[in-house]
């Protein structure tokens, strides 16, 4: 089992911060490497949704669901397969009327190869720190 942490701070609420990322639909303005999302269901505590992602020379659709949990935190499902036995993330939310300190988790259940801990993972490291970097930056312009 893998675990990639990263945290960020921006100036806005965690309820304000909690509805920018389930603005799943907005993700293609912001995230360069999200082109679409369409989203098959939503409802006040779950959203169904598909990412179309095209980076490092790959395209694909990326299914997921988010479990939504009050304004602190918000379960991510993710699909697996191959050398990936399970995949979740996690998005954490505290703070006040005026900051907000939030992470996201992502875990990773996966063989033991080489090429996972010496390719994917430090991929996915970088991933996961470029994804709150725009989230926050996100946070500032949508104030």
């Amino acid at each position: 089992m893998s675990v990639i942490k990263h945290e960020g701070i921006v100036s806005c609420t965690p309820a304000q911060l909690f509805r920018l990322i389930n603005a799943v639909e907005l993700y293609p303005k912001f995230l360069s490497w999200c082109k679409e999302v369409k989203i098959e269901s939503r409802n006040p505590k779950a959203i169904r949704a598909s990412a179309f992602i095209k980076k490092y020379g790959f395209s694909f659709h990326c299914p997921f669901i988010y479990t939504l949990r009050t304004n602190n935190e918000i379960v991510v499902s993710l699909p697996s397969g191959g050398p990936i036995y399970s995949a979740s993330g996690l998005w954490r939310f505290q703070g006040s009327d005026t900051e907000t300190k939030f992470s996201f988790e992502l875990q990773l259940d996966h063989k033991n190869t080489w090429w996972i801990n010496f390719f994917l993972m430090p991929i996915l490291k970088n991933e996961v720190k470029n994804l709150v970097k725009a989230f926050k930056e996100r946070a500032l312009v949508s104030r």
